[in-house]
């Protein structure tokens, strides 16, 4: 059916409202003015407020009557969920002047998830968080853990759900990144392997475990436990058995990323080539050379390590039976990212299900991830629990992102197992509100001819014209030389930008029609959105947007309309049927 039909009255969103102190400052679309980095939400400092309600007025809630029953077997995430890095938000608050104080960061950190709980759309919060955040002191210490800012999302989706016992209870899903993020008290005790790239070289300690690897695509990278060190394996393993003790059992927590052999995120992705300069502190070595420098050091005795991302595979199931052993009765999640070295060309050995994900000549990365999910997907591992596959770069163009994600969701959807069933979720590349061209034009941006990545000095020559506004040609940027010139009244909107990223999430689902995409039968359960596209949904409620729909015609939305639109559908088709 047509867009139109399942638009809802702007008037309903607006009867959500935050009591818990005042409403987080919501931003607008603007054309980015440089190069696009991960969004971080403004949460400025505001007076402490203790003990106050995340709650909605009484006809609001009667608004969102509850539509789903109480679930049964493992706690698994459906709906549309908030992508939140919280250490972000929190050195935000600390480099205000003046500093927020601990007790503000922590009321302000309330108030957003509340602001964003009460949105109609929204399932959950998925909580992007640094082991050294949470880790700061070695187990020995006196207090080694600080749960306060899990404790501010746990509490406040808690009292949300208590106050609103007659809807649909809002979840947690968790991403805990180590990698660079790793406590520095760990990194201490971790010798350097280093040496290995001097000119002339120098042999490091025989348990060496840590490299340097500047201008990661991802952070900008740093020095990285390497995901064999036993020391860094143990205390994370201790880290995650204290973390289980503490929300394990929560039902509020609904599923984990694995991660562990990775970098500044939880998907499968460490410095290569394709994603970090050569090293200039190394003489010029690549990140390819060092790896393979590396596993001739770690692995002297095993051919089969050489030019090869065997140990990665290793360590990667390692990790997965790890958090299957630790977290019980939710969904395990594995994130592929196309990511692990390539050492040499193609036609590498794939697993026989995966054979579509890698094409009829495999490189070696994605060789290495599909024989990663076929130790995840076996169901004797992780019996008590769900699985989900995610892929975490879906925007306007990346379609090809969710097939592999959807094919899996489909064959294993009538399988009555859960941990024999493979759940399917996504997350936007970027916020669509703060970079709408780079998230949601259905043409690549910025080109790849120039290679340049800084989107506000690409020329506007390059600009493709489905970045442009309905009407507007290439001719009519001239004045303006470059991209972060433009207006962005001329580029498409961020309503423009959701659909375009909507209708590729949806398509080959039973839901593809209602963004204009081809129906299918797979069914997906989760869509991880960036806080920023809340703020500027709610912000603009009472202004729609043209949107030009697939089929050419357009139409008036606002942005609320799409995620309330995307958030019905998706509780439809997910799995398993309720």
């Amino acid at each position: 059916m047509k867009l139109q039909k399942y638009i809802l009255a702007a008037l309903t969103f607006l009867l959500f409202a935050c009591t818990l102190g005042q409403t987080p400052p919501k931003q607008s679309a603007a054309a980015p003015t440089q190069a696009v980095q991960p969004p971080v939400v403004n949460v400025p400092a505001r007076p402490v407020v203790t003990n106050a309600p995340c709650t909605t007025n009484a006809a609001a809630a009667e608004s969102t009557p509850a539509t789903a029953p109480v679930e049964t077997g493992p706690r698994r995430p459906r709906g549309i969920y908030v992508q939140i890095i919280v250490a972000d938000l929190v050195k935000q608050q600390q480099q205000t002047n003046p500093p927020a104080t601990s007790a503000q960061i922590h009321a302000n950190l309330q108030q957003l998830y509340c602001s964003l709980l009460v949105n109609p759309a929204v399932s959950g919060l998925r909580l992007g968080l640094a082991w050294g955040l949470l880790n700061p002191n070695p187990p020995s210490s006196p207090q080694p853990y600080d749960w306060s800012y899990l404790e501010d999302a746990f509490s406040t989706v808690d009292q949300w759900n208590g106050l609103h016992p007659t809807q649909t209870p809002k979840n947690i899903q968790i991403g805990i990144t180590s990698g660079f993020t790793t406590p520095q008290w760990v990194m201490d005790q971790i010798p350097s392997c280093d040496g290995l790239f001097m000119s002339p070289p120098q042999t490091p300690p025989s348990n060496c475990g840590k490299a340097t690897f500047l201008g990661f695509a991802e952070g900008g990278g740093g020095v990285l436990p390497l995901p064999w060190n036993t020391l860094y394996k143990n205390y994370f393993r201790t880290f995650l058995t204290a973390f289980a003790a503490q929300y394990g059992s929560n039902p509020a927590l609904v599923s984990m990323d694995i991660s562990g052999p990775t970098a500044a995120s939880t998907e499968m992705i460490l410095p290569t080539d394709s994603r970090t300069p050569p090293q200039a502190q190394f003489g010029g070595v690549t990140a390819n050379n060092m790896w393979l420098k590396l596993l001739k050091f770690a692995y002297p005795d095993k051919p089969t390590f050489q030019n090869s991302d065997q140990a990665f595979i290793d360590e990667w199931n390692a990790a997965t039976d790890m958090f299957a052993g630790i977290f019980h009765g939710v969904t395990l999640i594995a994130t592929t990212g196309a990511g692990l070295p390539n050492f040499g060309s193609t036609d590498f050995a794939v697993p026989p299900a995966f054979q579509a994900d890698c094409g009829t000549h495999p490189d070696m990365d994605c060789a290495a991830e599909t024989t990663i999910l076929a130790h995840f997907v076996d169901p004797a591992v992780a019996p008590d629990d769900a699985k989900a596959t995610q892929e975490s770069g879906l925007n306007g163009v990346s379609g090809a992102v969710a097939s592999g994600v959807k094919r899996r969701a489909q064959s294993t959807a009538q399988l009555t197992l859960p941990s024999a069933q493979v759940l399917g979720g996504l997350q936007f590349s970027t916020s669509a509100a703060r970079a709408p061209v780079n998230e949601g034009c259905t043409a690549k941006f910025p080109p790849d001819k120039d290679n340049n990545h800084d989107s506000a000095k690409v020329p506007v020559a390059d600009i493709p014209q489905a970045c442009l506004a309905s009407g507007i040609t290439l001719a009519d940027l001239a004045p303006y030389s470059q991209f972060g010139n433009v207006p962005s009244k001329d580029l498409i909107s961020t309503e423009q930008a959701l659909y375009n990223v909507l209708k590729n999430y949806f398509d080959g689902t039973p839901a593809a029609a209602s963004f204009g995409g081809t129906p299918g039968a797979a069914p997906m359960n989760y869509l991880q959105i960036y806080s920023g596209d809340f703020d500027y949904a709610e912000a603009n409620v009472n202004t729609p947007a043209q949107v030009v729909q697939t089929d050419g015609t357009s139409i008036q939305v606002t942005a609320q309309d799409l995620l309330n639109l995307a958030s019905q559908k998706l509780m439809e088709i997910s799995e398993p049927q309720r």
